[in-house]
């Protein structure tokens, strides 16, 4: 499971090519109609859909928007946040299915208790104020690292799964090569 969450995390940051090269491993096809930027799109092989939401890469739109909300509790005004909400409807109504959804950092907080019966894995969420002791759903599985300081107030969460991995290091902790 750690190396394929690992392969669709690093997906998520990759353009469609090198993500369906990252991914072709586990016979999936990415939808180069839905993937973009700031996600993937891949489809296995029992037709099950599945998105992948990066986290932070870009300076504007990200570090200075959606991180920022993201910390006040504030992403119902984050337009990242709508724009994935606005995916996972997509692919609801393209295939028929809802989809499994997978996010790193603020790719997490994104995806977190979003609308959908399939599973939604994170990986070091980023996590702000608004965060705090909140319900996950039972489907949600959050994975974190212990020296991660994004993800550290979902620590406070109750709900879904939780797994932590230990690394103490706050300077290694954040990056997907902990899996």
């Amino acid at each position: 499971m750690q190396d394929y969450l690992k392969d669709v995390l690093n997906s998520s940051y990759q353009n469609k090519k090198t993500a369906q090269n990252t991914l072709e491993k586990y016979k999936v096809k990415v939808d180069r109609d839905l993937s973009g930027k700031e996600a993937k799109v891949f489809i296995n092989e029992d037709g099950t859909p599945n998105i992948a939401v990066r986290g932070s890469k870009n300076i504007i739109k990200d570090f200075l928007i959606s991180d920022p909300l993201l910390a006040l509790g504030l992403s119902k005004y984050d337009p990242r946040k709508k724009r994935t909400d606005e995916l996972i409807r997509k692919v609801k109504e393209k295939y028929k299915k809802d989809p499994n959804l997978y996010g790193h950092s603020l790719g997490g907080a994104l995806v977190s208790g979003a609308d959908t019966k399939g599973k939604i894995t994170t990986f070091n969420k980023g996590a702000g104020l608004s965060e705090l002791f909140k319900e996950i759903p039972s489907n949600q599985t959050d994975v974190r690292t212990t020296g991660d300081l994004v993800s550290v107030l979902s620590g406070t969460q109750g709900g879904g799964t939780k797994i932590l991995l230990n690394n103490p290091n706050v300077l290694s902790a954040h990056s997907i090569s902990n899996l």
